[in-house]
């Protein structure tokens, strides 16, 4: 995966989920993915999932630390910089509702 724009999972000082950056900015020109990871402080082992609200700007709706790699905007996507896709990041039963962006 060539350039891909990563999207980190942390936690905030309470314990809750929060993601850097937020939204993400993926370029649709270049080709870019997405692709979530997990801060470098918390265990590796830790479960995550990705689902968004609506409509997503890939294929796919869900992405987790077992499949984190978004694949490619979908083709017939109008590249919109004022529109944000909503999604929500689950860690430990807590979740953050942050955006995404595909410019062009």
């Amino acid at each position: 995966m060539a350039n891909p724009q990563i999207v980190t999972i942390s936690r905030d000082a309470a314990g809750n989920p929060q993601v850097a950056p937020d939204p993400f900015i993926l370029h649709k020109l270049d080709d870019q993915m997405v692709k979530w990871v997990l801060a470098e402080d918390l265990p590796q082992d830790l479960a995550f999932s990705v689902e968004f609200k609506g409509t997503s700007p890939f294929h796919e709706f869900q992405f987790s630390k077992d499949h984190p790699c978004s694949g490619l905007a979908r083709r017939n996507l109008v590249a919109d910089p004022k529109r944000v896709y909503e999604y929500s990041v689950w860690l430990d039963g807590k979740f953050v509702d942050p955006g995404g962006v595909v410019d062009k």
